[in-house]
């Protein structure tokens, strides 16, 4: 399947899914991370529901913008309170709703048994849901660590796109983009100008941000003509190349007067005068009125 197809697929997709996951591998690399998250704020931006997830904590330069989307856990439907308490501890767990309308969670210890600490407890979410999973740079899904264990049962059964950028297939589904280009943000700038979306200015501004770093200030041998094709659709939609200030038009102001015909020199002290030009200016209506 030659490159045009492979992105006519990957748009069919994205088009027809109203909720997207979009999942990195474990300590990914910066281009992996620049180009999912700009994916992530243009599918956003394109009225669907994304969300992206990567298994360990990442750092990423400061000048990429809304990395604090990236959470490392993915599910939303289902709460999970966790804390430290052994099971031989535990007599029974129960729930009650009560007329104020609150759930109780009851966990009930042994008689001789500790009580639980909840200065230890903790509280978050499991369940993922989405119509398509965007897997970026794995070659299975139990690279994903934390997220996969977490989320076995959904992501097993789950339609999954896997996006590389070596064209080695994946083992985990038949649904790929897999194409050998020097990068991950290359490979979304063509995915986002292929599937007809809009990128928001801050997603622009990261693809290209990642271009010059994957291309080493665009000296990098691996360059094509493909490279500067992205960065042409990336700075129509809003980006600016790296230190581009944004420029803003300057006007000169001329004089309040100015006469065409003469132009004088405050510091030159020869330059003549006429005479007239000191006298005070007296305007008349008609100097010579007709006898009535």
């Amino acid at each position: 399947m030659n490159d045009k197809n492979l992105f006519a697929t990957a748009q069919k997709n994205i088009t027809e899914a109203k909720k997207i996951l979009i999942l990195l591998p474990p300590e990914p690399s910066e281009d992996q991370a620049i180009a999912a998250l700009s994916l992530h704020l243009t599918l956003e931006a394109n009225q669907k529901q994304s969300q992206i997830g990567c298994p360990t904590q990442i750092e990423i330069n400061p000048k990429i913008q809304g990395s604090d989307k990236i959470s490392d856990t993915v599910g939303s439907r289902n709460l999970i309170i966790s804390f430290d308490y052994k099971e031989d501890y535990l007599d029974k767990v129960d729930y009650d709703v009560r007329d104020d309308g609150k759930f109780y969670l009851v966990v009930k210890p042994k008689t001789d048994a500790p009580v639980p600490d909840i200065s230890c407890a903790k509280f978050s979410y499991s369940g993922a849901e989405a119509d398509l999973v965007i897997a970026f740079g794995i070659n299975s899904l139990e690279e994903l660590g934390k997220i996969y264990s977490e989320e076995k049962n959904f992501l097993d059964e789950a339609r999954i796109m896997s996006v590389n950028i070596s064209p080695r297939p994946s083992s985990f589904t038949d649904l790929q983009l897999h194409l050998f280009l020097p990068s991950y943000s290359e490979l979304i700038s063509g995915l986002i100008e292929s599937s007809g979306l809009t990128p928001t200015q801050e997603a622009a501004n990261n693809l290209i941000f990642g271009l010059f770093e994957a291309s080493q200030g665009l000296t990098s041998s691996k360059m094509t003509a493909e490279t500067f094709s992205s960065i042409s659709f990336l700075m129509r939609s809003g980006g600016r190349l790296p230190n581009q200030q944004l420029h803003v038009p300057q006007f000169s102001q001329p004089p309040f007067f100015e006469s065409p015909l003469v132009q004088s020199n405050p510091n030159d002290d020869s330059a003549e005068i006429p005479s007239d030009w000191k006298k005070p200016k007296i305007f008349r209506v008609n100097e010579n009125p007709m006898p009535r």
